[in-house]
């Protein structure tokens, strides 16, 4: 593996374990890690992509396999380095080995291509295919869901403060609510309304905190939320 960076001490400390990666960080050195690879990972600012391609198009070979990382840049654009494109958008969580990855294609990606995107791809949790006209929801409820559920987090801690409990309690106990219940509805593949009506009991405490959230319009605007995001991560493309 040969990584292509701006910041080759930083990355020298972390890969130093690491014998198979190898550090370019010059012009030179990066046209000669594209000529000699067979699959390019873009993972840089969607607005540097055509400046990088600028400095290696003489390297590229038209067989190479390119896979973007890149929000708000499409298939078609990318298709400057090779017809042979994947984008994947991922998430945080990644990090941890509970990520969540959306794949799209280009046409001419082979089965064989894809199956090693998905090997390259799948140490980080989950992946799923999806048509590259859903990357901009991707992009909004894979990309930056984490810090939507981070915000849903933080006000039930809050609440929780609020009313008595330490932070530390509060904090681990949200942040174990919210796997538990995502494993739950992974497991069980009910709708979140079904489950939800099951902690409902007549006249209880969980149908009175749903009914005031409700009050708050909760549910709209988390969803208008997502419908936002994507349209911004839609935006991109425009540019």
């Amino acid at each position: 593996m040969i990584l292509c960076t701006a910041e080759p001490e930083a990355l020298s400390k972390q890969f130093k374990d690491e014998p198979i990666v190898q550090l370019s960080s010059n012009v030179d050195d990066n046209r000669k890690a594209v000529k000699e690879a067979d699959v390019i990972i873009l993972g840089l600012k969607p607005f540097m992509y055509e400046e990088v391609y600028e400095q290696v198009k003489d390297s590229l070979t038209g067989d190479q396999l390119v896979i973007s990382l890149m929000a708000g840049v499409t298939i078609k654009e990318l298709s400057i380095f090779t017809k042979y494109v994947a984008k994947v958008m991922t998430n945080t969580p990644a990090r941890y080995g509970c990520g969540t990855a959306a794949i799209s294609f280009a046409p001419a990606v082979t089965k064989d291509q894809q199956d090693l995107v998905k090997k390259l791809i799948e140490p980080i949790g989950l992946t799923v295919t999806i048509p590259e006209k859903n990357m901009d929801i991707a992009t909004s409820l894979i990309g930056s869901g984490p810090a939507f559920c981070l915000l849903m987090m933080e006000s039930m801690i809050d609440g929780a403060v609020r009313m008595g409990m330490s932070y530390d309690v509060a904090r681990i106990s949200a942040a174990k609510v919210m796997e538990g219940t995502a494993k739950m509805l992974i497991e069980t593949g009910d709708h979140p309304a079904a489950l939800k009506s099951k902690v409902c009991t007549p006249g209880g405490t969980t149908i009175g905190g749903l009914l005031k959230m409700e009050d708050g319009a909760l549910r709209s605007t988390i969803a208008r939320g997502i419908e936002e995001a994507a349209n911004i991560s839609a935006s991109f493309a425009k540019k």
